[in-house]
């Protein structure tokens, strides 16, 4: 097949393997056209796909995941993306991206175009592969019949990053059983480098190939075509899952969501009616409630102008009516901050959007008195306070930066503040963008007693997700500190600009989390980012006549599972799987009445069976639901346990949750 610039670009997969997909797209891609995965059978295979546009010195990588002015088209198996990426201040590239799906491939076109002068390294394709699938493995690089270059895949991180640099058009990366092969063929001779990303904590092999070596001038354009083919085992090994139903690991309070963003919409109120939250998080707004400074002493509240702009029908009035629905509902949440009124930063006017804004020292009795009176307010007018307290993201500054010195005084300063009014709001530690960043943030704060009397709980967001290692380090933080630990944001991409919500490629990275965040980081509870209009798990619709109606996505039925099935609180029981794609967690209800069971069962790859042993004796029925990429919380028949242990048939990307008591 040739593309619109008179080049093969074909994306192919075997005809054997295609025709055994039941539904959904075989390329995964996100909403700016990034190909995120490979789809072969009920298997996907991570390949990130990525054009950048990297300044000179490699200071920049502007690429896809920024495109702005954004465009998309489909027609049939055909789908065009088309926009703008800023390269320089005030300098842009066109691009446009085709992919196309048949009965046997799956096709990719390229091509930029500048549209000012660009001082820049070059045009680049980058294709990243999952180290933990091709650790070991081998790539070779070829043009022709012959073979220009080869390397090992370093299964530990290399010296040197660059492990294989060369000229060609076919790349091949196996990994090392040679079960998953993809094979990356170029319409031209082009440089190609594969690297090792875990220098800068990466957890891919990336081939680059270079479309057009920098700089660029304007008008000039570059384009490329692609054939990857992939092939690979559908592996239906079997698994052996165990609980042990006797033992426990930690308590959990359970799972929640954010209600930040978008909580006038029907989303929020449908989450709270539908799903058992057992955790919140909610958005606090002083820009709101002190837009300009009340008077110019921080001592003397102005109580009457702070409270004239809780106005019906605004944003702040619903905050607070949100908070006082959550308390009288009984659910524990936090208070955050983004955005603080433009007065109190260093430097005011440079807008809402800004990261990394500092409030001066000088400052600070005046946000003392800002955000107490707020919670004043929210407390002798709605009757409620929050439990916890934190600035959003503050080691990263979203939006407000704090370093771990600051972010230790801004502890004390603000713990003493709300005592010494009365409130019982605590201070969250930590708060941080990912699990990765280091615990060493919150170290300032450990060392200061006088700071520590006023944190009531540890807690990060899982953007990115971590390694067993990484999370542990938090839930022995916590330990250490006989604190609990609150996953405040739990989240897979927080790349709200390009995510690709609705795709179940997406939901399926959400499970995994979800089990990974209970096997390794031993957590309190969890919010999910979000349970609103903004990273929806509901969609809204118009019915034929015209009606708005909300939908639920795949991603709220996965959820449903978590938040409705698992007994609340509960401890977590150990719980181990023999196959890598299949993962289990176990709980057991808190309480004194006759124990309650939940099992938690992911199967990441196509149908196999599986045992589960390890069940209490006194548990001779399970109840069982199913959520699938064709199903969405189906009851199954009950499941008899038979000397404490079942066989299960695991449906293909699905999780299934057995319930059981006596």
């Amino acid at each position: 097949m040739m593309n619109r610039f008179g080049t093969a670009c074909l994306v192919v997969l075997p005809l054997a393997v295609l025709c055994s997909i039941a539904s959904g797209e075989i390329a995964v891609t996100n909403r700016r056209g990034q190909v995120r995965a490979l789809r072969f059978g009920a298997e996907y295979v991570t390949v990130d796909v990525n054009l950048r546009i990297p300044l000179r010195g490699w200071t920049r990588n502007p690429g896809l995941d920024r495109a702005t002015e954004l465009r998309f088209a489909r027609s049939g198996a055909r789908r065009v993306w088309a926009g703008r990426i800023q390269v320089g201040e005030d300098a842009f590239c066109r691009f446009e991206q085709a992919l196309e799906e048949a009965a046997d491939a799956v096709t990719l076109s390229i091509t930029l175009t500048a549209e000012a002068d660009l001082d820049v390294e070059g045009v680049f394709l980058f294709v990243g592969v999952p180290i933990r699938v091709f650790a070991g493995g081998r790539c070779e690089l070829s043009a022709g019949d012959a073979t220009v270059a080869g390397a090992q895949m370093p299964a530990n991180r290399p010296e040197d990053r660059h492990f294989l640099s060369a000229t060609g058009r076919t790349l091949r990366i196996a990994d090392a059983g040679r079960k998953t092969e993809l094979t990356m063929s170029l319409d031209r001779a082009c440089p190609v480098r594969v690297q090792d990303t875990r220098e800068w904590g990466g957890t891919t092999y990336q081939a680059y190939v270079e479309l057009a070596a920098g700089p660029m001038r304007n008008g000039e354009t570059t384009s490329l075509g692609v054939e990857f083919r992939m092939t690979a085992e559908v592996d239906r090994s079997p698994a052996r899952l165990t609980v042990e139903a006797q033992s426990q690991r930690y308590r959990l309070d359970g799972f929640g969501g954010n209600y930040c963003f978008g909580i006038e919409s029907p989303v929020a109120q449908y989450t709270l009616d539908n799903l058992h939250v057992a955790w919140a998080r909610t958005e606090m707004t002083p820009a709101e409630w002190e837009p300009e400074n009340d008077n110019d002493s921080p001592y003397e509240t102005d109580r009457g102008a702070l409270k004239a702009h809780d106005k019906p029908g605004t944003n702040l009035r619903r905050e607070f009516l949100l908070a006082q629905q959550l308390q009288r509902r009984g659910i524990p949440y936090v208070i955050s901050i983004w955005h603080l009124p433009e007065w109190l930063y260093a430097e005011p006017g440079k807008g809402s959007a800004v990261h990394g804004r500092h409030v001066p020292a000088e400052k600070w009795p005046e946000l003392l008195e800002c955000l107490g009176s707020y919670l004043l307010h929210a407390r002798e007018a709605y009757g409620v306070e929050p439990d916890l307290f934190s600035f959003n993201e503050p080691g990263y500054g979203v939006r407000v930066k704090l370093s771990p010195e600051e972010h230790r005084d801004v502890i004390k300063a603000l713990g003493a503040h709300f005592e010494g009014l009365g409130l019982r709001t605590k201070m969250l530690l930590g708060d941080v963008a990912n699990p990765r960043q280091s615990v060493g943030y919150a170290q300032p704060t450990i060392e200061d007693p006088e700071a520590m009397r006023y944190v009531g709980a540890v807690a990060f967001h899982s953007w990115g997700g971590a390694t067993e290692k990484e999370y542990g380090a938090w839930a022995d933080l916590a330990e250490r500190l006989k604190l609990p630990l609150l996953v405040t944001e739990l989240g897979v991409d927080a790349n709200w600009r390009a995510v690709n919500l609705d795709s179940f490629h997406y939901a399926l990275r959400e499970v995994r989390m979800y089990q990974e965040l209970i096997l390794h980081a031993r957590m309190q509870g969890t919010m999910q980012w979000e349970f609103t209009s903004d990273y929806s798990i509901v969609r809204r619709e118009t019915d034929a006549s015209g009606a708005m109606k909300l939908e639920p996505t795949k991603r709220f039925w996965f959820v449903k599972h978590f938040c409705n099935l698992t007994p609340t609180p509960s401890m977590v029981l150990p719980a181990a799987s023999d196959n890598a794609k299949v993962l289990i967690t176990g709980f057991r209800a808190v309480g004194d009445g006759e124990p309650r069971y939940a099992f938690h069962i992911a199967n990441f790859g196509a149908e196999r069976q599986a045992t589960l042993g390890g069940l209490p004796g006194e548990v001779t029925l399970l109840r069982a639901v199913r959520t699938s990429e064709t199903e969405s919380f189906r009851e199954l028949d009950l499941v008899p346990v038979r000397d404490g242990t079942v066989e299960l048939t695991l449906a293909a990307n699905s999780l299934l949750t057995l319930t059981g008591a006596r």
